[in-house]
């Protein structure tokens, strides 16, 4: 009793120390709590965790038996377990991770705990199939490090090695990067502080490296650190970034997404300079700076945590005396504070050709009200995307509102927006209801609105296409009829009234053949007659 009440003084102690430099935030009921949840069916620690499709999986580990090979499934919707393929290789201290929904388990330690040995296999499971796969081992086989995805690239970076003839270890700062669409390993920049037992997440697309332990050779064994370094795969470069509040190593991390609470990485649990931790750390990448949290209820190293929909889960750890199966639910700081993002999709800031216009609304979380202002009337309550009927020709105004699940009100921008039923209207100046006597013909038409398209039909033929007025040339002697069409810029179509006309050119021709006709009879005429005059 006395010892307990000893560390209790002296982790205020720590803490009040803090207090200078770190904020304690606290805010609304919801946030900054912890809850205790199902526990899972095998009291465990340095385990596997991950969460693909709101279920989450724990792999691995060892306990008071060893090595375990127990693959346990967690349905965060309905609170319970069950029982899943179990890895090939039983392994602790391993790194894993999620790559197109299937979970990756590289590394860490097999065998006996007495005579541990590492290992360097890559097992791969498929938790629709719930199978195990086997890829290419990671060139270096060492444990207590992270796995790391950015883009198409899995990180494995630190960690520790054993050295010498017995099992003694020590970190390493190597970054081997698996690409798993082709199954090969390269090899990038290292650590600049090597350690193992650290907690590591991924933030738009650079790994952040937050504390772990480094090997002093007169303690013979791991002391923890309070670094975080950050690399960026990018451009294949190391920085250094605000150290923790305190000393911490083999804690659990994750980090929200800003979704419904701010963007934080937590550092969760772990080993201190006082043992044992409860400590909840939450590091701001913008400020670069740390905050303290609501402490973690069950103190342990060894841990998992994962996070879902910014909630976070620790599951399983070491206490110190016994192998843990508790699994506790941390709603983060500000945690439904964060506004939701609202998007319209349609419509848009532009005109439509159609009386029904599709409302679809973009909302990055859940809600409780959805509803919509059009033309400054009384909001509508809708329950999702809809159609907008019967809007009149002319100029729109809308708003979207939502109220979120936390309560939270938010609307969009106004849009604005027209609708254009009203086909093009063409009129035909030339060629007119009439005859013509020429073969070559001038088309004349005028259009009331721009447009994006001309054509015509002549006789029933195929549409010509054309950009204004043109001749209608070398047409044949008859009867005609031509109907102009045109489409708007948004797609309305229109047509011209058909217009009949005539083509009959003055017969030129015949005109002169039939004089010559006659010249040439009167001419036979004419010397006939003379002929019979002289004869007389």
């Amino acid at each position: 009793m006395e010892k307990k009440s000893l560390r209790l003084i002296l982790i205020i102690l720590v803490i009040s120390s803090l207090l200078s430099s770190s904020q304690v935030l606290s805010g609304k009921a919801s946030e900054n709590q912890w809850t205790s949840l199902s526990p899972m069916p095998t009291e465990r620690g340095d385990h596997g965790i991950a969460e693909v499709n709101g279920k989450i999986y724990v792999i691995g580990g060892r306990n008071e038996n060893g090595n375990l090979d127990n693959n346990e499934e967690y349905d965060i919707f309905t609170d319970s377990w069950s029982v899943k393929a179990s890895m090939p290789t039983a392994r602790s201290s391993f790194s894993i991770a999620v790559y197109q929904n299937k979970i990756y388990c590289i590394g860490g330690i097999t065998g006996d705990m007495n005579s541990p040995e590492l290992t360097g296999l890559t097992e791969v499971y498929d938790p629709i199939k719930d199978t195990w796969e086997v890829k290419a081992s990671i060139p270096t086989a060492r444990a207590d490090l992270c796995a790391n995805v950015v883009d198409d690239a899995i990180y494995l970076i630190g960690g520790k090695n054993f050295i010498g003839v017995d099992p003694y270890f020590q970190e390493i700062g190597l970054n081997e990067v698996y690409f798993p669409d082709n199954d090969s390993w390269i090899r990038r920049s290292p650590m600049f502080i090597p350690v193992f037992g650290y907690a590591s997440v991924v933030v738009e697309g650079k790994i952040f490296i937050v504390g772990g332990a480094r090997l002093f050779e007169e303690e013979g064994s791991g002391i923890s650190v309070r670094f975080n370094q950050m690399y960026d795969p990018e451009i294949d470069a190391w920085r250094n970034l605000a150290v923790m509040p305190n000393v911490k190593s083999h804690s659990g991390s994750d980090v929200t997404k800003g979704i419904t609470a701010p963007i934080l990485i937590y550092s969760i649990g772990g080993l201190d300079q006082l043992g044992y931790s409860e400590t909840n750390y939450a590091y701001d990448i913008e400020n670069n700076n740390w905050t303290i949290a609501a402490p973690i209820p069950s103190p342990r190293a060894n841990l998992g945590v994962v996070e879902y929909d910014d909630v976070l889960f620790a599951i399983g750890g070491f206490d110190g005396n016994n192998w843990l199966s508790v699994n506790e639910q941390f709603k983060p700081l500000e945690y439904g504070t964060v506004m939701p993002k609202l998007s319209l999709l349609s419509p848009e800031n532009k005109t439509y050709a159609s009386n029904n216009v599709s409302l679809i609304i973009s909302v990055n979380r859940a809600t409780n009200w959805i509803g919509n202002s059009l033309d400054d009337k009384e909001n509508v309550t809708i329950s999702g995307d809809t159609i907008l009927s019967g809007l009149t020709d002319g100029l729109h105004k809308l708003i979207v509102y939502i109220n979120d699940t936390f309560g939270n009100t938010i609307s969009s921008d106004i849009i604005q927006f027209s609708v254009d039923t009203k086909p093009p209207i063409i009129s035909v100046l030339s060629p007119e209801n009439r005859s013509y006597g020429e073969l070559d013909i001038q088309s004349t038409i005028t259009i009331d609105e721009p447009v994006s398209w001309i054509g015509y039909i002549l006789d029933g033929q195929e549409m010509v296409t054309i950009t204004g007025n043109v001749t209608l040339a070398v047409l044949s002697e008859g009867s005609h009829f031509i109907n102009f069409y045109a489409t708007d810029s948004i797609g309305n179509n229109g047509s011209s009234v058909r217009i009949y006309f005539n083509v009959a050119p003055f017969p030129t021709l015949i005109v002169i053949s039939t004089i010559l006709i006659v010249i040439i009879i009167l001419m036979a005429a004419y010397l006939f007659l003379n002929r019979k005059q002289k004869e007389k």
